[in-house]
């Protein structure tokens, strides 16, 4: 019996069990599940992208879970890169030596996980995705931007893409018991407050009922970025000086929002500048770090110069700082998945919103607002004739009208809880 013979009867259980075990097709159902089920019924394949722990596999494991309601359980079958690089045609041929499925032929699902695993996938999965239409692919990777890439640029026309974040506050209060809270965040708004605070540390579903925050940012550091880091990144590329990457990791993560000067620091951090850019990308080809540009309305471009570098999911960021401010900053930016914020002469708004119409976001880790905090995006609504801001802080909220202009007030829990 080979190595992979025995991976795929290990993974597939289901094969003889026909059902898949609670443990990992966990009873609770992600929002996005629901478009997963929808997708499942097209002939393009479902490319599902996002950090490490965020429950990529979890959610394979539930779509195989509701795939074996209607369909043989021997025509489904799961593979992990992680556990072995193998070509996917020789996992296939596996396959039919166990089952006897002619793969070739019959309507079957394949599952493959960590697909970036393996050199050039795209391409090879494009092969049989062409010659065979009898196959539906799931495929997934934490290699999230090389994914999509790949994608983009090899699979035009053959896919869905889907990027799974860690757990947004609706589905956090879910799994915590507390729908009373979406129902009715008014009545319970003291309770929701202590469930955002809680929430901060807790977006990754697998620490949603941890206690100890120190446990929870050590599985953070060793599950997330110490395996991007010292693992995945090292797999892919040449040249990755995993401390560099370490100690860039703790200047963005200490200061989300820091200004990127890339002269001083590759001169601080006594580097080339080459280099020093380098390991950024590294960082934001992995989905720990994101940089955003400052947008120039009147043209609307964006400038290279001043990027400003957050946590691609903010509560990464709490292993390293305990800076609120910055935190609720990194909060919004992780949120609407930031790409611009607005500066000129002095003046600053942390992020703006671009498509249709222009929508300023301020953030204050304030309870009460004076006439300063609102300064700079009043001026930003009267200079460019824009007619709604939103300032996102620690109060009950309210909206300020004026001529032409409004600004919403919105506590920063209450606006995590409406549906984007």
């Amino acid at each position: 019996m080979t190595e992979i013979n025995d991976i795929l009867r290990l993974l597939n259980l289901w094969w003889q069990d026909k059902k898949i075990s609670e443990k990992i097709a966990k009873p609770y159902k992600r929002h996005i599940f629901g478009k997963f089920k929808e997708l499942i019924n097209y002939r393009q394949m479902i490319i599902i992208s996002g950090l490490r722990r965020v429950g990529k596999t979890t959610l394979m494991y539930q779509l195989i879970e509701s795939l074996l309601e209607k369909t043989d359980s021997e025509k489904l079958i799961y593979f992990n890169f992680d556990k072995k690089t193998e070509e996917i045609n020789k996992i296939l041929d596996e396959y039919q030596e166990i089952t006897n499925i002619d793969w070739k032929r019959e309507k079957i699902f394949v599952f493959l996980d960590e697909i970036v695993k393996l050199d050039d996938w795209a391409n090879k999965i494009k092969l049989i995705y062409d010659a065979f239409p009898n196959i539906k692919f799931i495929i997934s990777s934490s290699g999230s931007i090389a994914l999509e890439k790949e994608a983009i640029k090899n699979l035009a026309g053959r896919y869905f893409l889907i990027n799974v974040l860690p757990l947004n506050f609706r589905e956090f209060l879910e799994l915590r018991g507390k729908k009373e809270i979406i129902k009715n965040p008014k009545l319970w708004e003291k309770e929701a407050k202590k469930e955002f605070e809680s929430y901060l540390l807790r977006s990754f579903p697998e620490t949603v009922e941890w206690s100890n925050a120190m446990q929870i940012k050590d599985y953070l550091r060793t599950t997330i970025i110490d395996k991007i880091i010292k693992d995945d990144l090292p797999d892919k590329f040449k040249h990755v000086n995993k401390e560099l990457l370490l100690t860039l990791l703790r200047i963005f993560y200490t200061e989300p929002g820091t200004y990127l000067d890339y002269d001083n620091l590759s001169r601080d951090l006594k580097i080339s500048k080459k280099t020093l850019l380098l390991h950024v990308f590294f960082l934001e080809f992995s989905y720990l770090i994101k940089r955003i540009r400052n947008f120039r309305i009147s043209t609307r471009t964006s400038s290279r110069k001043l990027q400003r570098a957050y946590a691609k999911w903010w509560t990464l960021a709490y292993c390293y700082t305990e800076n609120y401010d910055k935190i609720m900053e990194n909060v919004v930016a992780s949120s609407i998945d930031a790409d611009y914020y607005w500066r000129k002469d002095g003046k600053e708004v942390d992020f703006l919103i671009v498509n249709e119409k222009f929508l300023p976001i301020e953030v204050k880790n304030r309870e009460k607002l004076s006439n300063s905090d609102l300064a700079n995006i009043d001026y930003l609504l009267r200079k460019f004739k824009i007619k709604e801001g939103i300032v996102l802080y620690n109060g009950n909220g309210e909206k300020i009208k004026m001529e032409g202009r409004e600004i919403s007030l919105v506590p920063l829990w209450k606006w995590l809880l409406e549906e984007k």
